[in-house]
């Protein structure tokens, strides 16, 4: 009996003991919460009110060379003022994004060509894309760690 008074008690010291070490190490671990920005942009050179602008976050080469946006919005055209639309993304992350769009004027989601140029426009967030090639993800990224404000101009060829 003796014994297992012995062994009864150790065990119940164990379990106080585990529990206290649980219970400190999770209120030791605090939360913290992830910091976020916004990025407003400001689309110019928008040609007529038909369609609608898809503007696509893409967060690398990859994500880009698919054309699967990180985060993506369709911006409606009726409220352009001056060739101009303006929009705000909220609750991003500090990282490497990249900013594209394009003005889907037949809200067909892909970009339409003639003989071999694009028939709609195109544009990349604080860069104005003059080749003939398609950019590459570095030509447009940026790293966010502040709240930052960036212009798109619309191409069309």
């Amino acid at each position: 009996m003796n014994l297992q008074n012995s062994i009864l008690k150790k065990t119940s010291l164990l379990f106080v003991l585990a529990t206290l070490w649980f219970a400190s190490s999770s209120i030791s671990k605090k939360v913290t919460p992830v910091k976020t920005y916004s990025i407003s942009v400001t689309i110019k050179n928008i040609r007529n009110k038909s369609g609608r602008i898809q503007l696509h976050i893409y967060r690398n080469q990859e994500g880009y060379s698919q054309r699967k946006g990180w985060k993506s919005v369709l911006l409606y055209k009726n409220k352009m003022v001056g060739g101009t639309l303006n929009y705000t993304f909220k609750g991003i992350p500090a990282g490497v994004y990249g900013l594209a769009l394009l003005d889907d004027e037949n809200k067909n989601t892909v970009m339409d060509f003639g003989w071999l140029l694009p028939k709609e426009g195109y544009g990349f967030g604080d860069y104005y894309h003059t080749k003939w090639s398609t950019p590459h993800f570095n030509d447009f990224k940026f790293y966010l760690k502040a709240n930052k404000s960036l212009m798109m101009k619309v191409r069309y060829m």
